[in-house]
């Protein structure tokens, strides 16, 4: 880490309120003042998915406070079984989209 980066945050930190955020160039990533004991500075990430609009993907992101965190979700994301079960669940709803979308069989109920 730079020590221009460092700075940049710790000054953030200061001036920043509990919960505050700051938009990094990564997307999808800010940099999240939370809540300390005294003078203390926590600082942390929130990931949070972007589609191609730039539109979030889920209203609230996913809090990452240490390295250690970081590792942890980077072990679980390249887990081919998590992958694989993810990538059936979401099959599971893309059916059951298609499915509720011609349940109807062409009947139209008349108001």
């Amino acid at each position: 880490m730079t020590v221009d980066l460092t700075k940049r945050l710790k000054e953030f930190g200061k001036k920043a309120d509990e919960w505050g955020k700051m938009k990094t160039s990564v997307t999808g990533v800010s940099i999240v003042k939370l809540p300390a004991k005294g003078e203390d500075l926590k600082l942390g990430l929130e990931v949070k998915p972007v589609n191609e609009e730039g539109k979030p993907l889920k209203p609230k992101g996913v809090y990452i406070t240490s390295l250690e965190q970081w590792e942890a979700f980077k072990l679980i994301f390249d887990n081919e079984k998590a992958h694989d079960l993810i990538q059936n669940i979401d099959g599971m709803r893309k059916q059951r989209k298609v499915t509720s979308a011609s349940e109807d069989n062409g009947k139209v109920l008349e108001l």
